[in-house]
Parts: C-alpha cells; structure tokens; sequence
C-alpha cells in the first residue's frame, strides 16, 4: 500500500530563482517565506489551496509533491521517507485545516490534544478555518505560518490574522529527527 501510494504521488520538478547553495539556509527561509504568500494568493484566486509538500535539496532543484488523501498517520510516514530518499535541505508544506484558538486550559483543547474528538469534529463556532504554511530545514529552523481564513456572504475567501509558531509538535513536528 505504501509503495502504491508513493507512485501515485503527483510531483513536478521545481528550481528556486536566486538559490545561492553555500548560503542553503538563507535560500530556504527566503523560498518558504515566497510560498507562503504565494498560497495565500492561490487561495484568494481559485477559493482553495490543494495540499502539497515543497523539498528543496541543496541544490535548489527540487520537487513539488501533491497529497489527496486524509490519512495523516501515512502522510506523516511517508514525509519522513521521501525525506531521506530524496536527500531533501527542508520542505514546506501547503494545506487547508480546522483550528481551535483556545486560552491555556480549554477543556475544548484538552479533548481536542487527548485525542477524544478531531477539530474537525468541532461545532462550527468551536473551530476556524485555516491556510498552514509550514518549513522545516535541516538545519533545526522550523516555522509555521497559520493564516485564519473568512469567508465573505458569498464564500470568497478573505485573511483575518496570521499567527506564526516555531514549535512543532505532533505527527508533523520535527520530521527531520
């Protein structure tokens, strides 16, 4: 099944303009930073973002990767493989989710972290929509860049406030070990 899934996978190579290779990190900050804002306009044209995952060896040739599936627990798997095979400086990964924003202590997000109910799950006044960007490099750097999405009476897409972390955590967090 896994070895399906990964010929399945639609990947288009890609090469970043001005990668300079001895300056890697740099480069890959400043890419990561350019696709965030990139997602943000695609979501704002077409209404939806698909998912898909930006690696970048140090080369700056890379490759983009197209995720259509809801299994994460593979998706997880398979990110940390194709890590390794394809000898990949950092990644990025683009994706529409659900989010709770909750104080410290929400016995919401107590449930929703205890594994007892996804924020998917969640009552629409209990959960946001959200575009994530989030890098990580080899390096250690790690940054994730949530953008709240609204929607106007028609459903057209509009961006409330962004929210950066660098703590990454969970079944994402830290996929370069």
């Amino acid at each position: 099944m896994q070895d399906k899934r990964k010929t399945q996978l639609q990947s288009t190579p890609i090469s970043i303009p001005g990668w300079d290779a001895s300056k890697a990190a740099d480069s890959f900050r400043a890419s990561a930073r350019h696709i965030h804002g990139m997602a943000k306009d695609v979501l704002l044209r077409d209404g939806h973002h698909a998912e898909m995952f930006f690696f970048m060896p140090l080369s700056g040739c890379g490759h983009i990767a197209l995720w259509r599936s809801n299994e994460r627990d593979l998706e997880a798997e398979w990110l940390r493989r194709h890590i390794q095979e394809s000898y990949a400086f950092g990644v990025v990964h683009v994706v529409e989710t659900w989010m709770r924003l909750a104080p410290p202590g929400d016995h919401v997000l107590r449930q929703v972290m205890g594994g007892e109910i996804k924020v998917s799950e969640l009552r629409k006044e209990d959960r946001k929509e959200a575009l994530m960007v989030s890098a990580q490099s080899h390096d250690g750097w790690a940054l994730s860049w949530v953008d709240e999405i609204l929607r106007d009476g028609a459903g057209k897409p509009l961006f409330g406030a962004c929210r950066e972390f660098d703590d990454f955590r969970g079944r994402f967090g830290k996929v370069f070990g």
